[in-house]
C-alpha cells in the first residue's frame, strides 16, 4: 500500500517534469505556444532586459503562484498551496531543459518541416505529462485547480477553459506587441494546443489506465 502511494507521487512529479520538457520543445519551435506559455515567454523576455535573474522558469513559478493565491481567494481551500511544490519543479525543469536544449545545433530544427515536427512532439509530450498528473490522484496544478473552481461558478467547462485561455491569449498579444514580435510565440500551434491537447490527454490517459490495469492483474496473479 505504501509502495503504491509513493509510486503515485513519483508519477505525479514525473508528469510535471515531462510537461516542462514538452513546453521547451514547443517554445523553441517558434510556431506558437499555449496561451499561458506564450504569456510567460513574453513576460520573461521583457523583464530579462532589466535583470539577469529573470528566466522563463522563474516567471512560470511567479505566474503560477499568483494563480494559486487567486484560486485560494475563490475557494478558501488550503490544499491549493500544496501545488507550489509542483510549480517549483516545473519552473526549475523548464530552465534546465532549456539549458540542455541550448546545446542542440539550431541547424537541426531550422526548416519549417523540422520545426513542425519539433512542435508536434512537444504537444504530444505535454499531453502525456498532463495525463500522468491527472491519473496520479494528487493535487493538480494551480491552473487546473482554478479551472475546477471557476467551473463550479460558471457550470460549463468549455466556457471556463476558453475564458482562462482567452485571458492569457489577450495578455500575450499585449506583451508580444511590446516585445516587438507578436507571432514569435502565437501561431498555428497555439490553436493546436488549445483545441487538441484535451483529445491527446484523453487518449494517453486511456492507454495508461489500461496499462495499469493489466499490470495490477499480473501482480495479483503472481
Amino acid at each position: 500500500m505504501i509502495y503504491k502511494k509513493y509510486m503515485k507521487l513519483f508519477e505525479h512529479v514525473m508528469g510535471f517534469i515531462v510537461i516542462s520538457l514538452g513546453i521547451i520543445f514547443v517554445i523553441n519551435a517558434q510556431l506558437g505556444a499555449g496561451a499561458m506559455d506564450a504569456f510567460n515567454y513574453y513576460l520573461a523576455a521583457l523583464l530579462s532586459k532589466y535583470s539577469n535573474f529573470v528566466t522563463l522558469g522563474r516567471i512560470a513559478i511567479v505566474n503560477g503562484t499568483v494563480v494559486m493565491f487567486f484560486t485560494y481567494f475563490l475557494s478558501r481551500d488550503k490544499k491549493v498551496f500544496i501545488s507550489f511544490i509542483y510549480l517549483f519543479i516545473v519552473g526549475n525543469f523548464i530552465d534546465m531543459w532549456q539549458w540542455v536544449f541550448n546545446f542542440v545545433p539550431g541547424s537541426i530544427y531550422d526548416s519549417l518541416l523540422e520545426r513542425v515536427i519539433l512542435a508536434s512532439i512537444g504537444v504530444l509530450v505535454v499531453s502525456f505529462g498532463v495525463s500522468m498528473t491527472l491519473l496520479s490522484g494528487h493535487q493538480p496544478s494551480p491552473f487546473e485547480s482554478l479551472l475546477v473552481v471557476l467551473d463550479k461558478k460558471i457550470n460549463n467547462i468549455s466556457i471556463t477553459k476558453t475564458l482562462i485561455d482567452g485571458t492569457y491569449l489577450i495578455a500575450s498579444f499585449v506583451l508580444g506587441y511590446f516585445y516587438g514580435d507578436i507571432f514569435e510565440q502565437i501561431g498555428l500551434f497555439t490553436i493546436v494546443l488549445t483545441f487538441l491537447t484535451g483529445f491527446f490527454v484523453k487518449h494517453f490517459s486511456n492507454h495508461i489506465s489500461r496499462f495499469k490495469s493489466r499490470k495490477e492483474a499480473i501482480e495479483n496473479v503472481t
